[in-house]
C-alpha cells in the first residue's frame, strides 16, 4: 500500500518548450508528465514559480490513483496560502471521484508548506486576450464576442480534436496547440484497475497550463467561457458539496486570481460567460455563431484522449448530448438542430429517464457539463407547448413543473473593464 505520494521534480526546456513534471510514491513507482507549449517561448521572471505550482496542480491526477496519507513536496516549498489552495482544489476537485469510489477525502489532504520567498514578477503584458477553445458552443460564443469588441486575442486549445480545430478555423483568429501527455504507465494502472480511476478538475489543470502560456506569450487575460450554471452542485457527501464542474464555478475561478496575482500582479483569468446562465449562452450562440453549427460539439466522447475512442461528432445518447440539445430547441429550427447533432434525443422514449434526471424529477443533476434544473424546465415546458416539439416521445412523457425564464444576468462576475461592453452585449 501507498503511504506517501512525491512531487519529486519539474524542469522546463526554453529552447523546445516542454515543461517535464516527475511524481513517485514510496512504493517505487515514478511517473512523468509532460507540456510542450509552441515555440517561440518568452521566459519571465515569474515563470519558476507558475511551474512549481503547476506541478502541484498536475499531480492530482497521479495522486488520487492512491491516495496516500502523507505528501511530500520534494521540488520547492509552498507557502501556507498556497498548500491551503490544494488542499481546497484536490477536495472538491475530487469530489466527483469521491462520491463515485465511495471514499471520503474530508480531512485527509493536507500540503506541506513552509515560509519560501516570493518575489513578484510586475513584468507588464500586453492586452491580449488567450481564448482556449473546447469545440463547444459555449467557447465559440466567447471568440465571436471578443471579435465584437474588438480585443485583440488568440484562440489556444491544449491538446486538440476536429471539432476544436474546426471552430478555431471558423473564428479566423490565430490559433496556438498545447500538448499535454499523461504517463502511459498511469493510463495502464487505470486500465488494468490496480488504482482508483475517476473524474480530475481539467478546468483547474487546464488553468495552469495556460496561466504560463499566457506569460511566455505576454498575454494579460486568458478568457474562459463557464457560465453560473456552473456554480451549482450535483449532490452531497457528509458536509461537502460535490459539483462535477467545481473548476469551472466562481469558487475557483477567485480562488485562482488570489493565488495567481501574487505572482503575476498584471495577469487576469475570468470568465467572460460568468453572468449567463446556460439557456443565455445557447439563445446568443444561436444568434451569433450559425457558421459553427456544423462543426461545433458538446459531447465528451469527441475529445477523449484515446484517439481510438473518439468520435467526430456527438454520440446523441449521454447526458451532456441530451441537455444541450434540450437548451438549443427553444432556440434553433428543430430541423436545424437535429441535423447538427444527427440525433433526436427527445424523440428517443429510451432516453426518457436521463431527460428526467435533468429535470431534477429523478435522481440528482447528472455528474456532467449540464444545466440546473430550473433551466432545464423552463426549455422543456417551452417544448410542451411547440407543436412541433411536444409530440416527440421524451416530450409528451413528462411533466415538469413550470420555472421562470432563466435570462436575468448575475453580478457575480469578475469581468476586466476592459471586456465591460460584453454585458451591454448581453442585454439586447
Amino acid at each position: 500500500m501507498c503511504k506517501t505520494f512525491y512531487y519529486k521534480s519539474y524542469d522546463f526546456d526554453a529552447a523546445t518548450g516542454t515543461l517535464s513534471l516527475a511524481y513517485a510514491t514510496d512504493t517505487g513507482l515514478t511517473f512523468a508528465d509532460r507540456v510542450v507549449f509552441p515555440a517561440p517561448v518568452r521566459p519571465t521572471p515569474g515563470l519558476d514559480r507558475i511551474f512549481f505550482l503547476t506541478h502541484i496542480a498536475l499531480g492530482i491526477s497521479y495522486y488520487k490513483a492512491f491516495l496516500p496519507p502523507e505528501i511530500e513536496v520534494c521540488s520547492g516549498a509552498l507557502t501556507r496560502d498556497e498548500a491551503a489552495f490544494f488542499d481546497d482544489m484536490y477536495l472538491k476537485g475530487l469530489g466527483e471521484f469521491a462520491v463515485r469510489n465511495n471514499v471520503n477525502l474530508q480531512g485527509k489532504i493536507k500540503f506541506p508548506f513552509g515560509t519560501p520567498s516570493v518575489v513578484p514578477d510586475k513584468t507588464p503584458l500586453r492586452g491580449r486576450a488567450l481564448i482556449p477553445v473546447g469545440g463547444g458552443k459555449d467557447s465559440c460564443l466567447t471568440l465571436e464576442i471578443v471579435k465584437e469588441l474588438g480585443i485583440d486575442a488568440e484562440a489556444v486549445s491544449v491538446n486538440t480534436a476536429k471539432p476544436i480545430a474546426e471552430c478555431i478555423r471558423i473564428s479566423g483568429l490565430p490559433s496556438r496547440t498545447i500538448a499535454h501527455t499523461i504517463d502511459p504507465a498511469l493510463i495502464a494502472l487505470n486500465a488494468a484497475g490496480k488504482v482508483y480511476n475517476g473524474h480530475v478538475p481539467a478546468t483547474a489543470l487546464l488553468a495552469f497550463i495556460l496561466w504560463g502560456a499566457a506569460a511566455m506569450y505576454d498575454c494579460k487575460w486568458v478568457a474562459m467561457s463557464c457560465e453560473q450554471s456552473a456554480n451549482i452542485g450535483n449532490t452531497r457527501q457528509g458536509g461537502l458539496a460535490v459539483n462535477h464542474q467545481w473548476s469551472k464555478s466562481f469558487e475557483f475561478e477567485r480562488a485562482f486570481h488570489r493565488l495567481t496575482r501574487i505572482i503575476t500582479p498584471d495577469f487576469r483569468y475570468f470568465s467572460l460567460l460568468r453572468p449567463l446562465t446556460e439557456a443565455h449562452v445557447a439563445k446568443l450562440f444561436a444568434a451569433k455563431c450559425a457558421r459553427y453549427f456544423p462543426s461545433v460539439v458538446s459531447c465528451n466522447k469527441a475529445f477523449r484522449r484515446d484517439k481510438a475512442e473518439r468520435l467526430d461528432t456527438w454520440c446523441g445518447r449521454c447526458d451532456k448530448c441530451r441537455f444541450v440539445f434540450l437548451i438549443l430547441a427553444p432556440f434553433i429550427p428543430k430541423d436545424t438542430l437535429i441535423r447538427m447533432l444527427g440525433a433526436n434525443p427527445l424523440g428517443d422514449a429510451a432516453q426518457t429517464g436521463g431527460y428526467a434526471e435533468l429535470l431534477g424529477l429523478a435522481g440528482h443533476k447528472p455528474f456532467e457539463c449540464v444545466g440546473d434544473v430550473g433551466e432545464c424546465r423552463w426549455a422543456f415546458n417551452r417544448l410542451k407547448s411547440d407543436p412541433l416539439w411536444r409530440t416527440d416521445a421524451v416530450v409528451a412523457a413528462l411533466n415538469p413543473p413550470p420555472a421562470p425564464e432563466p435570462f436575468r444576468l448575475s453580478a457575480e462576475h469578475s469581468i476586466p473593464r476592459e471586456f465591460a461592453h460584453a454585458l451591454e452585449i448581453f442585454e439586447r
